[in-house]
């Protein structure tokens, strides 16, 4: 009998024993499991914060200086150039002296519509892009500018995104003045067509103080009035590389050319 107590005991001894080892364990665990839970949530909140400050980077970035030969421009209903008599008087229609070709046109929606001064007519084209105005001059003319009217109202996926103008002798020697985004456009979109003062090497000859560039004006994002040029040239080319919507063809309802 007291063999069998003694047994007892310590298979009770032994099992007091290894309970706080698994009490021990178990705590680890616990501690181990609640560690990690920090951690993921620590990395998350971390990982939040990040987000948060790259926006607020990205905005506080500063933005290049937009070159002046791209234009965002916004359409207006009514032609400032005939408009407002302050210019009107100082500028005036000149396509009439010119020669009008299209890359391509729907039968009945040429050039005839798009000189015929009115809204409700325009050029239709029919084939790939992009589309072409050409308007060439017998004798180098002095242009201030070419207005085309769009309706996005109307034409919706035929009114043009993207647009350049090209100048040059021929078709041969054409170079890029102005790069132009519209969006949407409803009205008048007035492109303006000087250059800046040393573009064209007759400048220097003509008055070689001018043709000296300031560095200063090479951050600015408009080019001093004293340092525009008229342009002068015997061809204008408008190239209409894309429309709204992804459209393929494209309609324009009016195109006036001005000088001085």
């Amino acid at each position: 009998v007291c063999c069998g107590n003694m047994s007892e005991a310590s298979e009770d001894g032994s099992a007091s024993q290894s309970q706080p080892e698994e009490d021990e364990d178990i705590s680890q665990d616990t501690e181990d499991a609640d560690e990690t839970r920090e951690e993921d949530q620590q990395s998350d909140e971390d990982a939040e914060e990040e987000e948060d400050e790259a926006p607020r980077r990205r905005r506080t970035a500063p933005r290049p200086p937009r070159d002046y030969r791209h234009l965002r421009i916004k359409a207006s209903p009514k032609l400032p150039l005939l408009d407002d008599p302050a210019v009107s008087t100082t500028v005036r229609e000149i396509g009439g002296a010119a020669s009008w070709r299209l890359s391509t046109a729907k039968p009945g929606n040429g050039v005839d519509q798009i000189r015929d001064g009115s809204n409700e007519t325009y050029w239709q084209s029919d084939g790939l892009q992009p589309h072409f105005i050409n308007i060439q001059f017998p004798r180098r003319q002095t242009v201030s500018a070419i207005a085309l009217y769009m309706d996005f109202n109307l034409d919706e996926s035929y009114t043009p995104k993207k647009l350049k103008i090209m100048v040059g002798t021929t078709f041969h020697n054409l170079e890029q003045v102005r790069q132009v985004d519209v969006r949407e456009p409803v009205g008048w979109v007035t492109i303006p067509l000087w250059r800046k003062w040393g573009e064209d090497p007759l400048d220097n000859i003509l008055d070689p103080l001018r043709g000296e560039e300031d560095p200063d004006d090479l951050t600015r994002r408009r080019v001093p009035a004293h340092k525009r040029a008229p342009l002068r040239t015997h061809m204008v080319q408008v190239c209409i590389n894309s429309m709204h919507q992804n459209g393929r063809d494209t309609h324009v309802r009016q195109v006036m050319v001005f000088g001085p």
